[in-house]
């Protein structure tokens, strides 16, 4: 009786002991296991410099410009009629004085007797400066951007920078392609850009800034500078 006693009193202590290992081992385990995960999503790779590659895309040519409109038609030439010779009558007496001959209707003081070639009734001595009276100032336009194509040369790149890689987009590896349109005017600046297609996280701005610091010398027609549009393609890349 009592050896079983002292056998059962040596079990008992030795199986709580067991029972402690294992939950502890477990714990052990799982704060090993969240460490190796904490430090994983904490590491970030560091990823190289991506390239960018720039294109060009010029326009189809445009159509050909539409026809000279006709010249003014000139006024017509005053029909004059040739004088009627009457009959000379000798007088009976002799006049006092002599009558002074009248200018026909309608003409103007210090204009030539007869009328110009090609002026018209009322005009003014010497013309008008300007132009006909009674007809509108021509209004001087300024030239609209044209298409790149036929006697339109294209602009040639003087000045480029490179646009930089947003590093969002780099950590989430966006890559692709942005297409914009810009107006290059007679100086050569690149003004009016928008994006024809674009990229999320800030590529798409990172694109347009770098393209509004460009510098070009500008298209020419016929050797005078004019403005054009143009359409670039901006690649980026990640290594």
């Amino acid at each position: 009786m009592f050896e079983d006693s002292l056998i059962e009193s040596k079990k008992r202590p030795q199986s709580k002991v067991k029972l402690l290992i294992l939950p502890i081992a477990l714990g052990l385990h799982a704060v090993a296991l969240l460490a190796v995960v904490a430090g994983q999503l904490w590491a970030v790779e560091e990823l190289p410099e991506p390239t960018i590659q720039v294109s060009f895309y010029a326009a189809p040519p445009p159509p050909p410009p539409p026809p000279p409109p006709p010249p003014p038609k000139a006024a017509p030439a005053p029909v004059q009629q040739a004088p009627v010779n009457a009959p000379v009558v000798q007088p009976k007496e002799i006049p006092q004085e002599i009558p002074k001959g009248s200018s026909g209707g309608g003409g103007v003081e210090g204009g030539v007797e007869g009328g110009v070639e090609g002026g018209e009734m009322g005009g003014v001595v010497g013309g008008v400066p300007g132009g006909v009276p009674g007809l509108p100032t021509p209004v001087i336009v300024e030239d609209a951007p044209i298409r790149v194509g036929g006697p339109v040369s294209a602009p040639e790149l003087i000045k480029r920078i490179n646009p930089e890689y947003p590093e969002v987009a780099r950590k989430a590896r966006i890559q692709g392609v942005v297409i914009l349109e810009a107006i290059i005017d007679k100086e050569g600046n690149v003004t009016n850009v928008r994006v024809l297609r674009g990229l999320p996280m800030g590529l798409s701005e990172a694109a347009q800034n770098a393209l509004m610091r460009w510098k070009f010398k500008p298209a020419l027609m016929n050797d005078r500078p004019v403005s054009v549009y143009y359409t670039l393609t901006v690649t980026f890349t990640l290594q």
